[in-house]
């Protein structure tokens, strides 16, 4: 009886220790499923590629009516790969990720995401980084635009008139998920503000 009490707790103290240990090697990591209409050929183990980099690896994949969850694991260092709006494809037993459209924020733990399947996502999400030179650059000629826009503001404008109003268009980024660009400005008008003040 003794020995089988003793097996009884090696089993427990075993168990304990596997799943302590993958909690302490999971911890931090972003699991999300992902519903398409057909895993296309996706099996558990193949990866998450976002941007060129593995991100993550394909968890589990189960039928759901006529649609396929496929269930991920994005690293603790790259839970900000798939935001809300990101476009996915499969090519090549991979799970194929693009954030070149993407504004969104990144996903929570336990997301449930039904991503865009039409032809036209679907070659964004493969093809994306064919057309982000251009985007870079319409985006350079925004920044150039702002810029020589902010400068027009602050020469024709009171310091408590320009605050308001880039109070007023840094709520608006934030509310349309553009903070980056609500930091930059923001950025920009307290480096002028301190220039205006010397």
């Amino acid at each position: 009886m003794r020995k089988l009490v003793s097996f009884l707790f090696l089993v427990v103290v075993a168990a304990g220790v596997w799943f302590g240990a993958r909690w302490l090697v999971h911890r931090g990591d972003v699991k999300a499923t992902i519903v398409f209409r057909d895993a296309h050929g996706l099996m558990r183990g193949d990866p998450v590629i976002e941007n060129g980099t593995v991100v993550g690896r394909v968890v589990s994949i189960n039928p759901i009516n006529d649609k396929t969850a496929i269930t991920i694991r994005l690293g603790r260092d790259h839970r900000r790969a798939i935001v809300t709006d990101s476009l996915f494809a499969v090519e090549h037993r991979s799970l194929i990720v693009s954030n070149t459209f993407a504004v969104g924020r990144p996903i929570d733990d336990g997301a449930i995401i039904t991503p865009r399947e039409d032809r036209v996502a679907t070659w964004l999400a493969k093809h994306g980084g064919v057309v982000k030179p251009y985007l870079d650059a319409a985006r350079t000629k925004a920044d150039e635009w702002i810029d020589r826009d902010f400068d027009s503001w602050t020469s024709k404008l009171s310091v408590d008139e320009v605050k308001k109003r880039v109070a007023k268009t840094e709520a608006d980024l934030r509310n349309s998920n553009r903070a980056d660009e609500a930091k930059k400005l923001k950025e920009k008008f307290d480096r002028w503000l301190q220039e205006a003040k010397k």
